[in-house]
C-alpha cells in the first residue's frame, strides 16, 4: 500500500505572492485590529516562512500599510462616475459605489476605519489619501472643478455622513437604494450652497 504524497508546493510569481499575503492580510483584518495581526499566522497561512514574508514586505509596518492600501484601492474601483451622463448621473454613480461597497463590505470596512483611527501616521496617509481621492471624484461629477476650501471641506464633511449611514444602517432602517437617493440630494443641497450664480 502506498502512502499519497503531499502535494508539491506552488511556486509563486512575486507580485502573485504578495497579492496572496495581502489577501490573507484583508481576510484576518475583519476578526481584529491591524497591529494585532500576526504576521506569524499570515505567514503560516501562505505556507511560507516568516523571513520570506519580510522578503516582499521589509517591515510589519510596510505590510500593514500595503493591507490598508489594497482595501482603499477596492473601494475606490466601486465608488466611480461613468464616463458618460449628467452631473447628477455621475454623482449618483459615486454615491451608489460607494454605498453599495461599504454595506457588502461592512466588517472590511470597518476594520479599516479602525485601522486607520489607530495613530499610525502611514496607515492615516493612506485613508486621507482615499478620502482626497472621493472629494475630487464627487465634485468633478458634480461640474464643481475650482471648489473653495469651504467648499471642499462641506463635501468631506457630507462623505463621513455618507460613510456613518452606509455602515450603521441596515436594510430594516433603510435600502440601498433610498439611502443613495437620500445622499445624494443632501450633496445636491451641498454643491449648490456653493456653487456661484449666474447674475
Amino acid at each position: 500500500m502506498t502512502v499519497p504524497s503531499a502535494p508539491a508546493r506552488v511556486r509563486l510569481k512575486p507580485e502573485e505572492r504578495r497579492a496572496q499575503l495581502i489577501g490573507i492580510g484583508l481576510r484576518l483584518l475583519t476578526t481584529r485590529p491591524i497591529h494585532e495581526m500576526s504576521i506569524d499566522e499570515v505567514a503560516a497561512e501562505a505556507g511560507i516562512s516568516r523571513g520570506l514574508l519580510f522578503h516582499y514586505f521589509p517591515t510589519k509596518r510596510d505590510y500593514y500599510v500595503a493591507v490598508v492600501r489594497a482595501a482603499g484601492d477596492r473601494l475606490l474601483l466601486h465608488a466611480r462616475a461613468p464616463e458618460e451622463g449628467t452631473a447628477g448621473e455621475r454623482v449618483r454613480g459615486i454615491v451608489d459605489g460607494f454605498v453599495s461597497f461599504v454595506r457588502r463590505r461592512r466588517d472590511n470596512y470597518v476594520a479599516v476605519v479602525r485601522a486607520a483611527a489607530g495613530g499610525d501616521e502611514r496607515v492615516l496617509e493612506v485613508f486621507e489619501d482615499n478620502r482626497r481621492v472621493l472629494t475630487d471624484r464627487v465634485l468633478d461629477a458634480a461640474g464643481v472643478h475650482a471648489p473653495a476650501p469651504l467648499h471642499r471641506l462641506a463635501v468631506r464633511g457630507w462623505l463621513a455622513m455618507a460613510e456613518e449611514m452606509a455602515i450603521g444602517a441596515g436594510d430594516e432602517v433603510v435600502t440601498t437604494a433610498d439611502l443613495v437617493d437620500l445622499l445624494v440630494s443632501a450633496l445636491e443641497q451641498v454643491t449648490e450652497r456653493f456653487t456661484p450664480r449666474s447674475t
